[in-house]
């Protein structure tokens, strides 16, 4: 916005908002070009949170715990654990991270150490209609079959062996979903883990 912040929100389905309880939220940490933890003031706004960034930020990183939904197949899921809710039969613990670069350099590509990342393999920024490579990361290993796409409808993409896709850009602002689901036996809770990344620039 016009004071330097930016709007955190929930976004559902079909690209309607949601509330979410502002516990979820992890962390937020803003970086300069150099790498270094600068200030980001998180505040309450309407429809979500708004994170107020130091001017120097080239880099924001945030990370949010949806928590665990439960049900029966075609049944509505409710959000608690599967041995909280009677009868269910799938249960999911949904994490979310996301990254918005403000500035493309070095840092760009460089890895943050969150459990699900999506980095760059370039430290400039693209040109609208370049195809860019990224790289995906499952707690610092990189992970092969998840789904990459530029907004809800775009294209499919799927990383590699090693963890690499790559996606052709548009002008305007770029939101890159990456999207894993990781089978979990043998757990009262869940049945899988969700993991969803947004990773989000411009391009001119």
């Amino acid at each position: 916005d016009a004071s330097g912040g930016y709007l955190i929100q929930f976004g559902g389905h079909a690209g309607q908002l949601e509330a979410f309880d502002p516990a979820k939220l992890q962390s937020v940490r803003a970086f300069d070009r150099r790498g270094r933890g600068v200030e980001a003031r998180v505040e309450p706004a309407q429809q979500g949170l708004r994170v107020v960034p130091a001017p120097e930020a080239a880099l924001i990183a945030v990370e949010l715990d949806n928590g665990f939904f439960s049900g029966s197949a075609g049944g509505a899921m409710r959000n608690v654990p599967m041995d909280r809710n009677p009868g269910a039969t799938r249960g999911v613990h949904a994490r979310k991270f996301h990254k918005t670069v403000v500035v493309w350099n070095a840092l760009t590509q460089r890895v943050l150490g969150q459990d699900f990342e999506v980095t760059p393999l370039q430290g400039r920024a693209p040109h609208a209609g370049d195809w860019l490579e990224l790289q995906v990361r499952l707690h610092g290993q990189p992970l092969a079959g998840a789904s990459v796409r530029l907004g809800e409808n775009g294209p499919v993409a799927m990383t590699d062996v090693q963890g690499q896709a790559r996606i052709q850009t548009r002008r305007g602002t770029n939101h890159l979903q990456v999207i894993f689901r990781q089978p979990v036996p043998g757990d009262a809770r869940v049945t899988e883990n969700s993991y969803e990344a947004l990773f989000s620039f411009a391009a001119h």
